[in-house]
């Protein structure tokens, strides 16, 4: 099994502490974030969660849908892809 398959993820729709570490060996994309302070870019990788394809942040875990940009969060939804 790949990392890109063992990388748990908590029920508050984050990657556990644990599996953090497994994100450095994803190939990154950059994104611009709305934060409640403003836009920012973060770096994701995406992996599985629930069978689903989703976004992580390599930060802080927090997890994106690709399709709607929603995350767990009311206050962080992906604007964009940056090139």
């Amino acid at each position: 099994m790949s990392d890109f398959e063992r990388i748990r993820t908590t029920s508050e729709g984050c990657v556990t502490e644990n599996d953090m570490h497994l994100l450095a060996h994803r190939p990154k994309e950059n994104f611009r974030v709305q934060s409640i302070e403003g836009p920012i870019t973060r770096t994701m990788v995406r992996m599985v969660s629930g069978g689903r394809l989703m976004l992580a942040d390599v930060v802080t875990g927090t997890l994106y849908d690709p399709q709607t940009g929603r995350s767990n969060s009311l206050y962080l939804s992906i604007i964009r892809k940056q090139k």
